[in-house]
C-alpha cells in the first residue's frame, strides 16, 4: 500500500461541510447550469477525442481542436475518469492505453511534447517542419519541462485510484519503466544543459541552444506549458510541479520498480531541485521588504516576476502542484502580485477577469487560470463569483474554451479544448461536490432522442421510443484500426 491521495484532477467530487455552504450559497439557477455544464464536459474528450486500438492495448488522446496528443493535456484529461472507474470498468482500457501511448511516445523522442496519433513520414514535410524535428510520431519538438511531471504523475494517479486491481501489472510492463528511466536521464542532462544537452531547437538562439543560463540545481526547459519560449531558463512553477511529480515517483519505485536507478536519481533531482527553487527562485517584492516567487530565472542573476501564465504548472497553482515545501507567506505575496494591475497579462473587463498569456491576444483570460483562481482561493464569496464566470466563458457551444474575451464573450479561442473541459469538471467536483456523471448521462440520452427524433418508429413491443433502448456510453469511444 503506497500512502498519498492522486492529484486533485484525478480525485473526483468531495464532500463536506465547505461544499455544502457552497451550494447554499449559490442560486438554483446558476447551480442547474453548473451541473449542466459539468456534464456537457466530462465524457467530451472520451467520446470525441479519445481513440482506441487493439481492442484498448493503446489509446490515442487528442488535445481537442487540434489533432495531436499532448502528454500534459491527455493525462489531465484522462484524469477525471479515475473516479469513474468503478462505475464504469471500460474506462480502466482506456486509461491504461493510454499510459502505453504517452511511454511508446517518449522512448521515440523524450524532448518532444506533443506527438502525431498516426506516423508521419518526415521526407513528406517541409523543410521548415523538418527543421523543428517534426515527423514520425513528432507533432512538436518543444522541450517542457511539465511534460515531463505530467507523465510522472499520470502513473501515480492510476496507481492511486482504488477501484484499479492490481494497478501494479500495467506500470511493471518494461515500456513504462523505461519511459521512466529515459526521463530521469533526460532530467539529470538538462540540470546540465550549457554543457551536457544534445537537444537543439531551430527557433532558439545560439544555434538552437536557448538563452545563456548558469547551474541552478533545477532543470533547464526551452518552453513554458503554453508552448510559448521561456524568456529565461529555470521555470519555477515547473521545477516545483517536478519536485512534487519525483516525490510521488519515488513512492512508485519502491512499490513496483525497486530499481536503485530510479531511487538514486529521484531522491537527488528531489534535493537539487528545491535547493535551486529556494536559491534563486525567491526574489524581493518591488519597494518592499516582502518576498516572492519568481515566475523564470536563468542562474545568471536574471528574473522574471510579477508575471504568471494561466496554464499549469503555474505560481497560482502552486498549492496544487505537490510541491509540499513551499512557503506559504511567499506564496500569498506572489498571488497577490500576479492577480494586481503589477502583473501585466492580468485582465480586467466589463465581463471577465483573469490571466491572460503570452499565447494570446491581449484583453484575452484563460478558463484554466480561473479554475485555479477558484480552487485555491480562501473566500467562498469569491468562488462563488469565479464559478458564476465560468459559466460565461462558456458561450457558443456549451464547452470551455482556451481563452475568452475580458469585454466581450462571444470572442473567444479553440472552442474545443479538451484540457480546459477537464478542469470545469474538476472545479465543479471539488467545489460543490457534484457528481457530474448524473448529468452526463442526462446529457447523453437527451441526444440519442434528439438524433432518433427523424426516424419515429415505435419500439419492437410496440411501445413508444426512448432513448434508454439504445446504446450505451462505451459504444461512442472511438475505435480505430
Amino acid at each position: 500500500m503506497v500512502e498519498g491521495l492522486p492529484e486533485v484532477w484525478a480525485q473526483g467530487p468531495q464532500t463536506g461541510t465547505m461544499q455544502q455552504q457552497l451550494v447554499k450559497m449559490m442560486d438554483a439557477r446558476t447551480l442547474a447550469a453548473l451541473k449542466s455544464l459539468c456534464g456537457r464536459c466530462l465524457y467530451q474528450t472520451l467520446t470525441s477525442y479519445t481513440r482506441l486500438h487493439n481492442f484498448g492495448r493503446t489509446t490515442v488522446v487528442l488535445t481537442g481542436d487540434i489533432p495531436a496528443m499532448w502528454l500534459r493535456d491527455s493525462a489531465v484529461q484522462m484524469a477525471s475518469y479515475f473516479p469513474r472507474v468503478a462505475k464504469r470498468p471500460a474506462i480502466r482500457i482506456v486509461l491504461e492505453g493510454a499510459i502505453r501511448v504517452q511511454s511508446y511516445f517518449i522512448l521515440q523522442d523524450p524532448w518532444a511534447n506533443a506527438y502525431n496519433p498516426k506516423y508521419v513520414p518526415v521526407k513528406g514535410l517541409s523543410k521548415y517542419n523538418r527543421q523543428l524535428g517534426r515527423g514520425g510520431w513528432v507533432w512538436t519538438r518543444n522541450f517542457e519541462l511539465d511534460s515531463v511531471a505530467y507523465f510522472f504523475n499520470f502513473l501515480w494517479n492510476y496507481h492511486q485510484t482504488a477501484a484499479v486491481w492490481s494497478p501494479e501489472q500495467l506500470l511493471a510492463e518494461p515500456i513504462v519503466h523505461d519511459a521512466v528511466v529515459t526521463m530521469l536521464k533526460v532530467l539529470d542532462i538538462e540540470q546540465h544543459h550549457e554543457k551536457r544537452s544534445p537537444y537543439r531547437y531551430s527557433e532558439l538562439p545560439r544555434d538552437g541552444l536557448g538563452p545563456p543560463c548558469g547551474y541552478t540545481g533545477m532543470v533547464w526547459s526551452a518552453f513554458r506549458a503554453s508552448d510559448d519560449p521561456q524568456k529565461y531558463s529555470y521555470n519555477i512553477p515547473d521545477n516545483m510541479y517536478l519536485w512534487g511529480a519525483l516525490n510521488r515517483l519515488n513512492k512508485l519505485n519502491a512499490a513496483i520498480w525497486d530499481d536503485v536507478y530510479i531511487n538514486n536519481a529521484t531522491t537527488r533531482l528531489m534535493t537539487d531541485v528545491h535547493d535551486g527553487i529556494v536559491n534563486y527562485g525567491i526574489v524581493p517584492v518591488s519597494g518592499s521588504s516582502d518576498k516572492m516567487y519568481a515566475y523564470e530565472v536563468d542562474g545568471l542573476g536574471n528574473t522574471l516576476v510579477d508575471f504568471d501564465d494561466p496554464n499549469l504548472p503555474s505560481l497560482l497553482a502552486l498549492p496544487l502542484l505537490g510541491y509540499d515545501l513551499y512557503d506559504q507567506q511567499i506564496y500569498a505575496n506572489t498571488k497577490r502580485r500576479i492577480l494586481s494591475k503589477a502583473n501585466l497579462y492580468y485582465y480586467e473587463g466589463t465581463e471577465l477577469h483573469g490571466l491572460g498569456s503570452t499565447h494570446t491576444s491581449p484583453g484575452f483570460v484563460w478558463p484554466l487560470a480561473t479554475a485555479v483562481e477558484a480552487l485555491t482561493s480562501d473566500s467562498q464569496q469569491q468562488q462563488v463569483e469565479l464559478l458564476k464566470m465560468m459559466l460565461k466563458m462558456a458561450h457558443g457551444n456549451g464547452l470551455v474554451h482556451e481563452s475568452v474575451n475580458v469585454n466581450s464573450i462571444g470572442s473567444f479561442t479553440r472552442p474545443e479544448f479538451g484540457w480546459a473541459n477537464a478542469m470545469l469538471v474538476v472545479t465543479v467536483q471539488i467545489l460543490l461536490g457534484v457528481d457530474c456523471d448524473a448529468e452526463a448521462e442526462t446529457h447523453r440520452l437527451q441526444t440519442i432522442a434528439q438524433r432518433e427524433q427523424s426516424d419515429p418508429k415505435t419500439a419492437p413491443n410496440g411501445g413508444k421510443d426512448g432513448p434508454l433502448y439504445y446504446e450505451q456510453l462505451e459504444a461512442g469511444i472511438i475505435h480505430e484500426q
